[in-house]
């Protein structure tokens, strides 16, 4: 992933990487040199699932229902600052209300702020009462589905997302249990592609992944395989080979908190860790693409956070450095659709990346505290964006 010594040039013009290696070395007195001796540069990293409306210090939906409008727009700018001032330079927003990731993904599009590039699922479609349904996506007969993504779409959504799945925020929701049949998810990804959209699929039980795989979904999101014991206890060899096959994504939204699960105070590992790791390490074995992912937002998962969040999937998955950095890189961008952007150290490509005194594929704790984050161009260094991330602690 780092450039090597005989490609460790770099020329930016206008936000974009406009040469690399030999033909990047500025020769005329009048283009600005920067010069980093030893440092190791990687691209921007993403974070392929987040919810940007949401306060991870609100533990329930009625806390976050209460936020009034002005502190939840001026949370969600902070949010993003902060995202970009901890390397994070694209994201994908898995879901909100009232379509207000969308405005701000305007605003840094616009440079009116900063924060990273955004891509946005709007409204997830869910069933009555179902998971997420506080959002006002819900949705039961075809027509309601068309009706539903149409409405996404005149949003500006970048996706969809659909709800296969009950989930843990929503009181009464149970995360095992499938809300969409096959047909139901079918009219969804049918509905979507006619608007050249994607689909993402949230994904907790065993039957609802299997339905998000048979309608065409391109990601799942959490594949944790739940049944009645709990995350991980329903398994299916099967269907992952299925899950391999297919031209779809994983984003398991291993996040910090995960990594603070990984062993008891006896420093056992977790009955938690067993199963996920196992869950984990079974759809790698089956080949299955992943791509890093945190669902920050959710209580306790802080937007900044994805570094942490990384290192727990190197524990839980039992991937290499390099897997890790690769899926919250360049696996993350053709997942998402943006590889022609971002993603990569590639001529032609957005000048989105991180310069770094340590090497990643050694220890993926360098992330943490990038000497330099590059956006689009724009250098940010690491007394500004400390500064960031220390505003955003104290918000």
């Amino acid at each position: 992933m780092a450039l090597d010594p005989l490609s460790s040039f770099l020329r930016v013009r206008e936000g974009r990487i406009v040469a690399v290696g030999a033909a990047a070395q500025a020769t005329d007195p009048r283009v600005p040199r920067v010069e980093l001796p030893g440092r190791v540069i990687v691209p921007g990293l993403i974070d392929a699932h987040v919810h940007l409306e949401l306060d991870p210090e609100l533990k329930t939906p009625a806390e976050q229902l209460r936020v009034s409008e002005q502190d939840r727009v001026g949370a969600m700018a902070g949010r993003a600052e902060a995202m970009l001032a901890a390397g994070i330079t694209t994201a994908r927003d898995c879901g909100g209300g009232a379509h207000r990731e969308h405005r701000l993904r305007d605003a840094i599009l616009a440079r009116d702020q900063r924060g990273p590039r955004l891509l946005c699922c709007g409204q997830p479609l869910t069933t009555p009462g179902g998971h997420c349904s506080f959002w006002g996506g819900e949705v039961e007969t075809r027509v309601d589905i068309d009706h539903m993504v149409d409405l996404q779409i005149e949003a500006g959504s970048d996706w969809i997302k659909v709800m296969a799945t009950g989930g843990v925020f929503t009181p009464g929701s149970r995360a095992r249990d499938a809300q969409f049949d096959l047909p139901r998810l079918l009219s969804i990804v049918e509905s979507a592609r006619r608007a050249d959209r994607a689909v993402a699929a949230h994904c907790h039980g065993t039957e609802g992944i299997a339905n998000a795989v048979r309608a065409g979904v391109r990601t799942i999101e959490h594949s944790s395989f739940a049944g009645p014991n709990g995350f991980g206890t329903a398994l299916d060899d099967s269907l992952m080979s299925e899950m391999a096959a297919a031209e779809l994504w994983v984003s398991p939204t291993v996040n910090a908190g995960w990594g603070r699960r990984i062993e008891d105070a006896k420093g056992e590992p977790t009955d938690f860790f067993r199963r996920l790791s196992t869950a984990l390490g079974a759809q790698r074995e089956h080949g299955i693409r992943f791509i890093a992912s945190t669902d920050a937002g959710i209580p306790g998962v802080f937007h900044h956070d994805l570094v942490a969040g990384l290192l727990a999937f190197e524990r839980f998955a039992g991937l290499r450095p390099v897997d890790v950095l690769r899926s919250a890189t360049s696996e993350a961008a053709e997942a998402l659709g943006i590889a022609s952007e971002t993603g990569r150290i590639e001529k032609g490509l957005s000048a989105d990346f991180l310069v770094l005194e340590g090497d990643p594929l050694e220890d993926l704790g360098v992330l943490g505290d990038p000497e330099f984050v590059v956006f689009r161009g724009e250098w940010f260094d690491r007394a500004s964006r400390r500064d960031v991330l220390a505003a955003s602690a104290s918000a």
